[in-house]
């Protein structure tokens, strides 16, 4: 990516919220993410009572995914489009089989940046990524959403939907509005993700800090 590119790139981040980019990881890279976060899918014996698909701090369990969170390919571009270095707070897997399983449209109160990979085809059908363009700048506007309250935005003018295939990434700010539909026709539908505060200075960044350290 050349400095012309990812001048757009950054720009449409900043006005945005959000961006995609194609084939940023490689396929084997992809199969390798799903079959380490499956592996330790098998073994969890703990689930939130809201979200049985999702599968929180894959770095605690596999250190595969600690180098990931904090040297993959993803760390040096969320630097240049956040205009500060991320400091990671956890990994995730995310399945979606059942059609019950959603997230609905909400923000997080965090500075920093979000990274999504797809590691299966996503779509409307299966319950791929929404964005609310522009939102993480009208924070207040949004300040109600609720991940687990359904609110309807489907129809906004300002919806993306991040049609997205193996290997695609989207970084997104935490405070852009962001959910996942129900899986309807029930192919399988994996994702990974990394949170990143960008803020070494909050009490998140401090705690991450003292963590790396001991």
């Amino acid at each position: 990516m050349d400095d012309v590119q990812l001048q757009v790139l950054k720009n449409r981040f900043e006005e945005d919220g959000f961006v995609i980019v194609r084939q940023f990881f490689k396929l084997d890279q992809v199969e390798e993410i799903c079959r380490r976060a499956e592996a330790v899918l098998a073994t969890r014996s703990e689930y939130s009572e809201r979200y049985t698909n999702i599968t929180k701090g894959l770095e605690g369990a596999d250190d595969y995914f600690d180098t990931l969170m904090n040297e993959g390919p993803q760390v040096s571009l969320l630097e240049k489009l956040l205009g500060t270095k991320p400091i990671p707070i956890t990994s995730s897997f995310f399945t979606k089989n059942k059609n019950s399983e959603q997230v609905h449209p909400h923000s997080d109160a965090m500075q920093g940046g979000v990274i999504w990979v797809a590691l299966d085809p996503t779509n409307q059908k299966n319950g791929c990524l929404h964005f609310l363009k522009g939102s993480h700048l009208r924070e207040e506007e949004f300040a109600y959403l609720r991940p687990h309250e359904p609110n309807d935005l489907s129809q906004h003018p300002d919806v993306i939907e991040a049609i997205m295939e193996p290997g695609d990434i989207a970084f997104f700010r935490p405070t852009t509005v962001h959910w996942s539909g129900p899986n309807h026709d029930g192919s399988q539908r994996r994702g990974f993700n990394c949170f990143y505060t960008g803020d070494p200075d909050s009490d998140t960044g401090k705690l991450q800090a003292r963590q790396r350290q001991a």
